[in-house]
């Protein structure tokens, strides 16, 4: 097998990583629009639960057919700029939605751009992370995905502060409304910027279209515990902004935003340090340590305040959004090349995407409409956690652990 050439190598990388940074932005700020409407609208609390279920349950059940139909067309840079464009117009509906009454014509335009944008977001990580592991041989492919995990982090941690920071200038709707402008712009960035890749195939060989072929026994296993750690993982951050707000009684403003943050400026030290990680040590307990320590963090914040919390914050983004390196690296050592795109859809669709749907609204289940009860949820929630940590590492080793890089058609 053979590899790109370094140039289109980092070409790609580079555009793959723009696209993390405008797509996990707009995923960080579902439960925080959720916040500003509850805020905003005076709306009951399960407009968090409605608008997180959407979200998610849209981007589960279309992530694996997003991969699987980008390895039949192998049109992968265009399709990724068209999800990033989606998930921006989806938000430049939410500013519209806001001057809607607060009755049922508010609950349907949320939980519909709620969905549209679910679906957007459906796009990136199959495809960004078939195209990094395309691009990238074993020796430097789990660096390279923690470089591209970095950016989708630090879209993470910026686009919250930067929100309220415009909006102490600006009004909050026309905030929203120019950062969906800017994510269109970076859509059509990165349309031409990736405009010449292809879906890579091995020498000699027909690719592999079939479905079937991404749903191997490793693979299906591997969702599974991808769901647990989500359901964990995602029950917790999507309830966060709230926690803070009502629970802790900060309100809504800057120090929530700056909060938010901090969880994802430590997981861009994490998508670097995980992605080096599972080029050196076995996947599947690197996976394991960073669901085990996401719990833990759980478990500390709770417990403490102030600066103290503030560390354990940042420690849970640290260990919790480093899957884009650890899953995607782990789940090309259960297919052949062909179908990595497929497989990531599947991973991340149904055990990624999955998990976030089921968490929030387990969470929801625990609470009822007691904010208090947020303390017990998040414990439990860190148990479970911890739990399916302890199962990580009875998955068996891939067959496709040594497969390397494809030939790409630039």
């Amino acid at each position: 097998m053979e590899r790109a050439p370094s140039l289109n190598r980092w070409r790609t990388l580079a555009f793959t990583s723009l696209g993390h940074l405008v797509n996990d932005g707009w995923v960080t700020f579902i439960p925080l629009m959720a916040d500003i409407i509850i805020n905003e609208k005076q709306t009951p609390l399960f407009i968090v639960t409605l608008m997180s279920v959407s979200f998610y349950s849209s981007a589960a059940l279309l992530n694996f057919v997003v991969g699987h139909a980008a390895d039949r067309s192998g049109v992968l840079g265009r399709m990724m700029a068209s999800g990033i464009a989606t998930i921006s117009l989806a938000y430049l509906g939410f500013d519209f939605a806001l001057s809607a009454p607060d009755n049922w014509l508010l609950y349907l335009l949320t939980t519909s751009l709620a969905i549209i944008a679910g679906f957007g977001s459906a796009f990136y990580h199959p495809i960004a992370g078939s195209i990094v592991q395309t691009s990238f041989g074993l020796s430097s492919r789990g660096k390279a995905l923690g470089v591209n995990g970095a950016f989708g982090q630090v879209g993470s941690a910026v686009f919250p502060p930067v929100f309220f920071g415009i909006a102490m200038f600006i009004t909050q709707r026309n905030a929203l409304a120019l950062l969906s402008v800017a994510g269109l712009v970076a859509s059509l960035a990165i349309w031409m910027g990736l405009a010449g890749f292809r879906k890579a195939q091995a020498k000699g060989s027909a690719p592999r279209r079939s479905a079937r072929d991404a749903l191997t026994r490793g693979i299906v296993i591997l969702t599974a515990i991808t769901a647990v750690r989500a359901i964990a993982n995602t029950g917790v951050s999507v309830w966060l902004p709230t926690y803070i707000t009502f629970v802790r009684g900060e309100g809504v403003g800057s120090l929530l935003g700056l909060t938010i943050a901090a969880t994802f400026i430590g997981a861009i030290p994490g998508q670097l340090a995980f992605g080096a990680l599972v080029e050196r040590w076995d996947k599947r307990y690197v996976l394991g340590v960073s669901s085990g320590g996401a719990g833990l963090a759980v478990l500390g914040y709770i417990y403490t305040s102030g600066y103290v919390s503030l560390v354990l914050i940042v420690l849970f983004g640290f260990f919790t959004y480093s899957t884009f390196p650890t899953l995607l690296a782990l789940g090309t050592d259960y297919v052949p090349a062909e179908s990595w795109t497929a497989a990531n859809g599947f991973v991340w669709g149904f055990g990624m995407m999955g998990g976030n749907v089921i968490g929030p609204a387990l969470t929801q289940l625990i609470i009822g409409n007691d904010y208090a009860r947020l303390n017990l949820a998040f414990l439990l929630l860190a148990g479970l956690g911890m739990a399916g940590a302890a199962v990580t590492p009875l998955l068996k080793k891939g067959e496709y652990a040594s497969e390397k890089g494809l030939v790409q058609n630039h």
